[in-house]
């Protein structure tokens, strides 16, 4: 039941009974806790070549979303442990994987909508959860190298919420950025940059934590860690809420004030 190749890519569910690994040889393997001990559910065989690069798992839908060095997003089933559908990543300039490789940096599930994001090369999507396209973001001119998005997680905000947060990305300069949803446009919207953090470089780690998702921890490849809080209005003076008001009222988004370094440390270099 072990995996025959070293692991490249594991993911925990949020109830802790499950975890979904995957490995250099393109498989993937759901494990179920009992107790302490780790039993094997099943192997996955879909990803045609190389290394699983990512994998995310919902128990509130049943799935599991797997990203490999083959260029594809597989969605599975976690109850009945079957393949169910791939995600197609189309450009308007034709297929993103046509001859060459194309990797997959980062796939990640929103647990109250089931929507499902991909990052693949610079461009970032979301799928609903049946397969379909609900946006993408796809930069004007090529990213200069150090700006692309290095890894990008879902929020648990439901995508039809105007003015919400449905996606952050780290990218290699070190800058994390907020994301709204146009639905009728099928398009993703810049909403933010997280102001003052101490990274400077790749961004290798997202994570959402809090009952309202409302700290963001973030990890480089350095080794450098920082949390982010959003600002509470119950905690803002007066002036404060009278400036986010005047906001509201001219249908703009405070987002310089959106959201703030708390803290942030340095992590030793792994």
């Amino acid at each position: 039941g072990m995996h025959r190749s070293p692991l490249s890519a594991l993911k925990p569910s949020l109830n802790g009974k499950y975890l979904v690994t995957g490995c250099f040889d393109s498989t993937v393997r759901v494990w179920r806790k009992y107790g302490r001990d780790l039993q094997l559910q099943a192997t996955l065989c879909g990803h045609e070549r190389g290394q699983i690069t990512c994998i995310d798992i919902s128990t509130v839908f049943g799935t599991i979303v797997t990203g490999g060095a083959d260029g594809k997003v597989l969605v599975w089933d976690l109850r009945r442990l079957m393949f169910l559908r791939e995600l197609v990543h189309i450009e308007d300039f034709g297929d993103t994987r046509p001859c060459e490789e194309v990797r997959i940096s980062s796939v990640s599930i929103n647990h109250k909508s089931g929507h499902i994001l991909t990052l693949v090369s610079s461009y970032i999507r979301i799928f609903d959860i049946n397969g379909n396209l609900v946006a993408i973001h796809s930069p004007p001119i090529p990213y200069d190298e150090l700006l692309a998005p290095s890894c990008a997680i879902s929020t648990d905000c439901p995508g039809y919420l105007e003015g919400g947060v449905v996606a952050v990305s780290g990218h290699k300069n070190g800058d994390v950025m907020l994301w709204g949803v146009d639905c009728e446009r099928k398009i993703l919207i810049h909403r933010h940059t997280v102001p003052d953090t101490i990274h400077t470089s790749p961004i290798t780690a997202l994570r959402l934590s809090g009952d309202r998702n409302d700290t963001l921890l973030v990890g480089d490849k350095s080794g450098k860690m920082s949390v982010c809080k959003t600002v509470r209005l119950e905690f803002l003076n007066p002036q404060e809420l009278s400036v986010i008001l005047k906001e509201v009222r001219q249908g703009g988004v405070l987002l310089d004030e959106e959201f703030q370094v708390a803290n942030s440390r340095s992590m030793p270099e792994s």
